[in-house]
């Protein structure tokens, strides 16, 4: 290591600015968030009157320090002129006067500023030399006993281990993000643990995947067809199927083309790692199908406890009353029951297991009321839940009755990544109701069925034909089809759905049918389509409709009450591009209240949280309004649902606007007006659940724009390619 100085580079900068180096002492650091190094701070640089403000990466920033920092110049809206940084460089003091001021500067423990002018006057301008190389020299300066040597060599090899640990980081390339997080797992070992199995860090660190650590590896030496890399890379070649595709397991065959192809790597090397990895139980074979351990042992999971439930012993109800409980219900509810709901009730309440499922307008609403009311009569304790925070609020505000998210059911522990409630202290419930149960996935699903109490009935509610999970398998279809749960399919829509041309139309569209569409909003029209002519912009479509021709004609809140639905992030009709235009458009006069880069969040903003934030209590999917913004804590402010939560600026990559969002990140919620682009550059999605589910997701009007096309490109598909996984047959084994 140079003791004179160490560069880092930070993070890939905005190469369109011109780019300048500044050299200054740091005077005072703002805000910082320790895990990634961001700092906003203050450098007095010689020649300015003032402190010069400045926001980047720095590891371990210490006041009095010099840096020489590359970077340009970056007009914030709120803050004004400001140095944003993408690389520095510790600048070491030379003269004797600057090595004392530096070691005097309280970084290093035993050494304050009576010490650090002795150890100056001993060695001079040698100083910082003699402590990296020789430093039980110090014992020769007047005052430094043997405990005060030790205690100084332990602070200044913790802050030389910090500089070689980072300088060997960014000399492969490794962002500074990347690098604090691994320094900070890893400690003084970090070379050490990299150079001997880097691919430790996707197990050992949340966010680095494979593609990160092998980089980090190949840049090490590490060779294509290298038994660690290979056996990495088998791993990420299952997830990457689970996540991107949603398998539960891979056939063999299939998978070791797969990899190769991916790992560039020959079949042979590949086929050497699989044996390895199945030796060691890291991937499971079960009839050819290969399975990551924590996927094939949720199955399992999912399947003896559903053989559990139907080995108990349950005493048949008395029908009759329920009957009676029924009429009593719909006289304190209003509600009417019609013949397919009432068996519909009579079998969730009967058996261990029941689905109750059925297309928009049938009645699955209902039906849960009624459901609800009886085993509030017959005094058991229920408890409902959904897979995400607005799920649940939806069921609390249609049926009365209080429902929480899976994992606040399950009291998931952020810490240990644990859920707390399981077979060793289950869910103190009678009923368990498990709605929008088409985005449960296997490992979820497994989880909820470990934390079932003996006795307790289960009723789990969902539209099958909605899209599948964004997690592995698809629970709810594969129940049904293996046709071991007592199922019960609503079929008949109810008078006042059957008026809803929108109702109509998604059950078109399941059963493989074009959409009518209405052609006068006067005439009680709900769905409409627009074909968007060559020229015309479709952002500019969208813009106008939700700024001027919808507020004018509906007098609805172009925020609040419409939301667009896209098949992708990426194209001019994609969300990404969307949400620029509408926040322009929409929000564009409001104050700034934060920006990071080339993301911008300004007062009254829709937003969306993309992860779960079980800390914080908001979850993947969940959309607030920014409030403004903490200037003294340095912290934007999101209100979902009049409770406000703070965001500091390293927790903004959690949150994105949301005037525009996917089709999938839509499930669950409803929406007054949705407008949904559908292009045939969106061709790759284009599949009838996901047009269905978009179209379930309006209650009072939708508006389809773009080409005809592309609307029967996706009523024609396929209505969902299978997904990889033995759950079914499972059930029909176990329980046949």
């Amino acid at each position: 290591m140079n003791p004179r100085s160490s560069r880092h580079d930070s993070r890939d900068g905005d190469e369109t600015q011109p780019r300048e180096t500044l050299k200054g002492t740091l005077e005072r650091v703002i805000w910082s968030a320790p895990d990634s190094g961001f700092i906003v701070a203050q450098f007095r640089v010689e020649g300015e009157l003032f402190p010069i403000p400045a926001v980047g990466e720095i590891v371990s920033p210490a006041v009095g320090d010099r840096y020489v920092l590359e970077g340009s110049w970056d007009e914030h809206p709120k803050y004004g002129r400001q140095f944003r940084f993408t690389a520095y460089e510790v600048e070491y003091p030379t003269t004797p006067e600057g090595i004392a001021r530096y070691l005097a500067s309280g970084l290093i423990q035993g050494i304050g500023r009576s010490t650090a002018g002795k150890i100056v006057a001993q060695f001079g301008s040698d100083t910082l030399d003699i402590m990296n190389t020789r430093i039980d020299r110090l014992a020769e300066v007047e005052g430094i006993g043997p405990k005060t040597l030790e205690k100084i060599r332990a602070s200044w090899e913790k802050q030389r281990g910090v500089q070689n640990v980072m300088l060997f980081l960014k000399s492969h390339d490794i962002s500074t993000t990347w690098a604090v997080r691994i320094y900070r797992t890893y400690g003084a070992d970090s070379i050490h643990v990299m150079q001997e199995d880097p691919y430790r860090l996707v197990d050992d660190i949340e966010g680095i995947g494979f593609v990160i650590a092998d980089g980090i590896a190949r840049s090490l030496g590490v060779t294509v067809e290298d038994p660690l890399r290979v056996r990495a890379g088998i791993g990420y070649a299952l997830r990457e199927a689970a996540r991107r595709d949603g398998h539960c397991c891979v056939p063999r065959e299939e998978f070791l083309h797969h990899a190769a192809a991916v790992l560039e790597a020959s079949e042979e090397s590949v086929l050497d790692g699989l044996r390895d990895a199945m030796a060691h139980a890291r991937v499971i074979e079960d009839d050819d199908m290969l399975f990551l351990p924590e996927l094939y042992h949720a199955e399992h999971a999912v399947t003896e406890a559903i053989a559990e439930a139907f080995g108990e012993h349950w005493n048949d109800l008395d029908h009759l009353q329920l009957n009676e409980q029924l009429s009593a219900a719909e006289e304190r509810t209003g509600l009417q029951f019609n013949a397919q709901q009432v068996e519909a009730v009579h079998k969730c309440l009967a058996g261990p297991i029941c689905i109750l499922t059925g297309g928009p307008g049938t009645g699955k609403t209902t039906t849960l009321i009624g459901i609800l009311e009886i085993a509030k009569e017959m005094g058991w304790k229920t408890a409902i839940c959904a897979p995400t925070g607005r799920a649940a609020k939806r069921i609390s505000e249609v049926t009365g009755f209080e429902a929480r998210t899976i994992h606040r059911l399950l009291e998931f522990d952020p810490v240990s990544g644990v859920f707390q409630r399981s077979d060793d202290r289950p869910v103190e419930a009678d009923l368990l109701v498990v709605d929008e149960m088409s985005m449960v996935d296997l490992p979820l699903m497994a989880a909820l069925l470990r934390a079932r109490a003996s006795g307790c009935r289960i009723v789990l509610v969902g539209d099958a034909d909605q899209l599948p999970p964004v997690g592995p398998g698809a629970v709810l279809r594969d129940l049904i089809s293996s046709r071991n749960i007592e199922t019960v399919v609503l079929t008949l829509v109810l008078r006042q759905s059957a008026q809803s041309s929108i109702v109509t139309n998604a059950h078109r569209v399941r059963q493989g049918f074009m959409p009518v569409f209405d052609t006068r909003l006067s005439d009680g029209g709900e769905t409409f389509f627009r074909a968007v002519e060559q020229g015309e912009s479709i952002a500019e479509l969208i813009r106008d409709l939700i700024v001027t021709r919808l507020p004018t004609q509906l007098g609805c809140d172009p925020v609040r009450d419409i939301q667009v639905l896209s098949p992708m992030h990426a194209t001019p009709a994609g969300v990404t591009h969307l949400n620029r235009v509408l926040q322009q458009s929409v929000n564009g006069g409001s104050r700034v209240a934060v920006q990071r880069g080339d993301r911008l969040f300004r007062n009254g903003d829709k937003v969306m949280q993309i992860r779960n934030d079980y800390e914080r209590d908001v979850y993947n999917g969940d959309i607030g309004y920014v409030h403004g913004y903490d200037e003294d804590e340095g912290q934007l402010l999101v209100d979902f649902d009049g409770r406000r939560v703070r965001y500091a600026p390293d927790d903004l990559e959690s949150l994105v606007l949301a005037y525009a969002i996917t089709i999938h990140k839509s499930q669950g919620s409803e929406y007054p007006i949705v407008i949904v682009p559908l292009v045939l550059q969106h061709r790759i999605m284009l599949r009838r659940t996901l047009l269905y589910t978009a179209m379930t997701r309006a209650r009072d009007m939708i508006i389809l724009l773009g080409a005809r096309a592309a609307i029967a490109t996706a009523v024609n598909s396929p209505y969902e390619n299978r997904r990889h996984g033995r759950l079914r047959e499972r059930l029909s084994e176990r329980l046949s």
